[in-house]
């Protein structure tokens, strides 16, 4: 990741780690349970440890760290914090304690760590965000009416190859300006936010009008591709159990056969909510055009792709009159916001089960 997204990441972890103060309550609760070991026999012990318990997983409920994007997630796997945060750190408390129920000793040593690693990525995140700072590292925030998509790319789908990387990015404009001819009437060249390297991540800038179409498009994709995971867990246990390639074919179809439908149905969405100003001849062009580019992303998110979306909050001045263009806008964000709280980072499972037509020379099976 660039030091402009770092920085952004890191001040909104130390923001969130002053708004639980968890290191505070973990260490109230490593109190009380260390005086629980000292003194068995006084009940009040265990009820303090309980209360101090309560309230920590009351702060860390619905954590805005559960709602980061695919990237920022990647960021905190990179720095090695994601189970300080949110349901993750709370999964992590209540484990040390069921697995410890007639240990507490050995619970107490657990948490002591956990402390330990709190205290420290407390300090770090401190020292990060105000060296940043120091030397005028800027933070990476959206401009008013800006949006950010953002494209996760496996480095095991291009085989760190850049021939590969670059034709990939292709097949990705491909994909993505349809939707700004369904928004806007307009293909635009895409242009590029940022680059980043440790997962090979390309972030564009879009318009919020864009970015609500590609938005409803990918949140529409992921939450059906979520019902299809269960089905590359099954393939992928009769992979294990050298069950014959050939036998999982109809896997393979079935998968397929749930996701075509859904597709074209969303196609179908997408035109009547946007593709209005398009003349008739064009329409029907684009309409094919956004079922193939549909194909494509449902393809790549099967591959272990992760698509994000970001855009500026702006508040509406009260004084300032309110436009058919900033209503506009405005819907837009709105739809990117919503949207994107329900895009969920996903973890590729097992081998591709989706084969979906991507060019004009492919026929559905």
């Amino acid at each position: 990741m660039n030091t402009t997204k770092l920085h952004i990441i890191a001040k909104a972890l130390k923001k969130e780690m002053v708004r639980v103060g968890s290191v505070s309550l973990v260490n109230q609760a490593m109190q009380a349970l260390q005086n629980q070991i000292n003194q068995p026999q006084q009940p009040n012990h265990q009820q303090q440890l309980s209360n101090h318990l309560t309230n920590l997983y009351k702060k860390l409920e619905d954590s805005p760290v559960d709602d980061f994007s695919p990237a920022w997630r990647d960021a905190m796997e990179e720095l090695s914090v994601s189970e300080e945060f949110g349901e993750k750190l709370e999964a992590r408390v209540r484990g040390i304690f069921e697995r410890n129920q007639i240990t507490p000793q050995t619970a107490l040593e657990e948490m002591k760590k956990l402390h330990e690693d709190l205290s420290g990525t407390e300090t770090q995140l401190t020292g990060l965000v105000s060296g940043l700072e120091y030397f005028g590292v800027g933070e990476d925030e959206l401009e008013t009416n800006e949006c950010e998509v953002g494209i996760i790319i496996p480095r095991a789908y291009v085989k760190d190859n850049l021939k590969a990387f670059g034709a990939e990015l292709i097949e990705i404009e491909k994909s993505l300006l349809v939707f700004s001819e369904l928004a806007t009437g307009k293909r635009e060249p895409l242009e590029i936010r940022q680059i980043s390297s440790s997962e090979l991540s390309v972030f564009l800038d879009y318009i919020p009008e864009i970015g609500a179409c590609i938005a409803i498009a990918v949140e529409r994709i992921v939450a059906l591709y979520k019902q299809l995971l269960e089905i590359k867990k099954l393939k992928k246990d009769l992979v294990a159990q050298e069950v014959p390639e050939d036998k999982l074919t109809g896997i393979e179809e079935y998968a397929a056969s749930i996701v075509s439908p859904k597709l074209d149905e969303l196609a179908n969405e997408l035109m009547e909510k946007y593709g209005d100003h398009l003349d008739p001849a064009r329409k029907n062009e684009v309409s094919i055009e956004v079922r193939r580019s549909l194909n494509k992303i449902a393809n790549r998110i099967d591959r272990g792709f992760n698509i994000e979306l970001r855009v500026s909050e702006q508040a509406q001045d009260e004084e300032e009159e309110v436009t058919e263009d900033a209503q506009t806008q405005a819907a837009a964000r709105q739809q990117i916001l919503d949207s994107a709280s329900s895009i969920e980072y996903l973890e590729q499972v097992g081998e591709p089960v989706l084969f979906l037509p991507e060019n004009s020379n492919e026929t559905e099976e």
